[in-house]
């Protein structure tokens, strides 16, 4: 059209030129402004990405923390059953056996029968607690397979287990023969007789 123009006299060639430099400066414009286009729109989408990707790894966080959550409860559960289900009774004895109290601060002194001190001596059996909480505690013993168990589990639960027992030969696991050290008694004479 602008030769058109230009062959019929109505413009000149300075005007023809003009209008091609805005023309072109126009086309320059929205070749800019189409890349920053492109660039909002990049940027624009990387950001919906990152968000997308943010609330993927909530959500991945938010199930990892349940899933523990309910690991951590069945692991109670347990825990609670095998210690009710798996208990064998605390006898009053006359063996004297100490074992750490449920806090972990003081020791607890009972009385319990030769052959249960000698089980628990020879890892057979394990003293624990059970409650609602260490303040209040219930002290019992396991057998060995349960005390394993909940070292898995909920090692804080057992206060006394010999894992590794000693020899069954050691000359310290075996029963007190009373009649020999009341003998050993009469060969030694009393020192303090004559304190008296």
């Amino acid at each position: 059209m602008r030769d058109q123009l230009l062959k019929a006299g109505l413009v000149d060639k300075k005007k023809v030129r003009q209008t091609n430099r805005q023309l072109k400066n126009k086309r320059r414009k929205a070749q800019g402004s189409r890349a920053s286009k492109k660039h909002v729109e990049r940027a624009e989408q990387q950001a919906a990405e990152a968000r997308k990707a943010e609330r993927a790894g909530r959500v991945r966080e938010e199930r990892a923390k349940a899933h523990a959550r309910r690991e951590q409860e069945a692991h109670r559960r347990a825990v609670q059953s095998w210690l009710r289900t798996h208990r064998v009774s605390m006898r009053e004895g006359n063996q004297l056996f100490f074992h750490l109290a449920a806090d972990r601060k003081k020791l607890v002194r009972c009385m319990l029968p030769e052959s249960l001190v000698m089980e628990l001596r020879r890892g057979r059996l394990a003293v624990a607690w059970d409650g609602p909480s260490s303040r209040d505690p219930d002290y019992l013993l396991l057998p060995d397979r349960t005390a394993a168990r909940i070292v898995e589990l909920a090692p804080e639960r057992l206060l006394f287990w010999n894992a590794e027992p000693p020899p069954d030969d050691d000359p310290a696991e075996q029963p007190y023969d009373m009649g020999k050290i009341l003998a050993a008694r009469e060969r030694v004479p009393d020192r303090w007789t004559g304190l008296r």
